[in-house]
């Protein structure tokens, strides 16, 4: 139902944070709460542009799937992110899948109301230039680990990264909070499920990483730097 969002999850989005409080109520009254269930797709690749999600709870995986039906695997979404702007920006399709990894919650904007707040607050566009930059800039990133780095310097990059905006400290450890399959890393780094099994097995030997079912420990990050170095 409209209205049922939380505003303080509003609030920490690097698109939405510049807002007064005054407007975040007032954009908080026409946005939709929905929920997913894990492996629910939110959107498929190709679909109609219609919507802006705020991630409020839960985590969900960015793929884009190429004509041999390999799917890349291009970003984890956590609580605060934005996902949707792209085709609400242009009215063209979507250009990706997302996909919950858990349960999700999220506040939709549809495009009319979005492309009238882009036009009545200026905060707002900041806000989304600033989001739309980061996109880039990790492009930008994966391609030069593709093009520089083997496959082990890929592997251990994307751990570091992972660790950073999805880890929690523990006893001078990091736990990535986000379960993971082998083939999801592997769509991550541009490799297959049996690389990626055989490279985590090479960190795990070295004391680089722990494997906890689906979830991965980093405890040496040095190692995992020293061999991520371009």
């Amino acid at each position: 139902m409209p209205g049922n969002v939380d505003l303080d999850a509003l609030a920490q989005s690097v698109v939405l944070r510049g807002l007064p409080r005054t407007e975040l109520e007032r954009l908080a009254a026409v946005m939709r709460r929905r929920t997913y269930r894990r492996a629910e797709v939110i959107f498929h690749q190709g679909d109609p542009g219609e919507s802006l999600h705020v991630v409020c709870q839960g985590k969900l995986k960015v793929g884009i799937t190429g004509d041999n039906g390999e799917v890349a695997v291009l970003a984890i979404l956590g609580p605060s992110d934005v996902f949707g702007e792209m085709a609400i920006l242009d009215g063209g399709p979507r250009s990706a899948t997302v996909t919950a990894l858990e349960q999700v919650e999220t506040a939709v904007l549809n495009r009319s109301d979005f492309i009238q707040l882009l036009r009545s607050a200026p905060a707002m566009v900041d806000g989304l230039l600033i989001s739309l930059a980061r996109t880039i800039r990790q492009a930008d990133e994966d391609i030069g680990d593709l093009m520089f780095l083997d496959l082990h310097g890929r592997l251990a990059r994307k751990l570091l990264e992972l660790a950073k905006t999805h880890g929690v400290n523990t006893d001078g450890r990091v736990l990535i909070r986000v379960q993971l399959t082998q083939e999801e890393l592997a769509g991550m780094i541009g490799a297959t499920r049996a690389s990626v099994n055989k490279i985590l097995g090479y960190f795990e030997d070295r004391g680089a990483i722990e494997r906890q079912g689906r979830q991965i420990i980093v405890c040496k990050p040095d190692v995992l730097a020293r061999r991520a170095a371009i």
